[in-house]
């Protein structure tokens, strides 16, 4: 064989395994064919790859998690005012369920206020309980008290009538309790600047009632009692106030 045959044949073959090694797999994607084929001898396949258990877990598609629609809140109130009557002293509250737990809100602005319960009397004692399912509320009273002079006059005929007075000193507080802790006192309330009818009868500037608490309750809801302390006072009025906004929310 001639030199220059030799080179041909050796061009061919390079030709050949460039072929198999690189052109052929960038075309099919397979990988190259290195094995030697034997004559009778059936080649063997190339086994599968097989993961690790966490591979599986890691590689497998995500699954769907099913979604629910969030269930829409009952209110609590139907805007019906509700009447709270004095159970009398040393009586114990009845027990209240817990609830849960409330969105922040911020201070309302002012607002129509509905009222939420009423308690009236003349003489003090514990009230019963008062479930407040509401972020903000307030509670407007008034107090009526004795004037703050008492005195009888005698009638003689034909005499000097001879009389008799003493000046009182009426006094009003509510204690707010929480009912799932009766030694709990939430708040006390008295009137400001006291009670002064005779202050009062010079016109509507000099009379400060009704007297308002605000209360907020943040995220939380709360069961309440009232203790309402009085001396020498006539009649009393106690007005629990939510926002008109409430209703149908909670």
């Amino acid at each position: 064989m001639e030199k220059r045959d030799l080179v041909i044949v050796i061009a061919a073959l390079a030709i050949v395994i460039v072929m198999a090694l690189i052109v052929k797999p960038a075309i099919t994607g397979e990988p190259p064919d290195l094995s030697i084929p034997i004559p009778g001898v059936e080649p063997s396949p190339t086994p599968e790859p097989t993961l690790p258990d966490w591979a599986k877990d890691y590689n497998a598609p995500p699954t769907a998690v099913p979604t629910t629609a969030a269930p829409t809140p009952q209110p609590t109130w139907s805007g019906q005012s509700q009447t709270l009557g004095i159970v009398g002293p040393g009586a114990t509250p009845e027990p209240t369920l817990s609830h849960s737990q409330l969105p922040e809100e911020t201070t309302p602005a002012p607002e129509k206020l509905l009222t939420y319960a009423t308690i009236e009397g003349n003489y003090g004692g514990m009230t019963e309980n008062l479930s407040m399912p509401f972020p903000y509320w307030e509670l407007h009273y008034t107090v009526g008290p004795w004037d703050r002079f008492v005195g009888v006059t005698e009638s003689k005929a034909g005499g000097i009538a001879s009389s008799m007075g003493t000046q009182v000193f009426p006094s009003f507080s509510i204690e707010v309790r929480d009912a799932a802790d009766p030694n709990r006192i939430i708040r006390t309330i008295e009137p400001a600047g006291g009670l002064d009818p005779e202050l009062w009868a010079r016109g509507e500037n000099y009379d400060p009632r009704p007297w308002v608490e605000k209360f907020y309750e943040g995220t939380s809801r709360g069961d309440y009692y009232f203790v309402i302390n009085t001396h020498m006072i006539r009649s009393y009025r106690i007005d629990i106030l939510v926002p008109e906004r409430y209703l149908g929310s909670y």
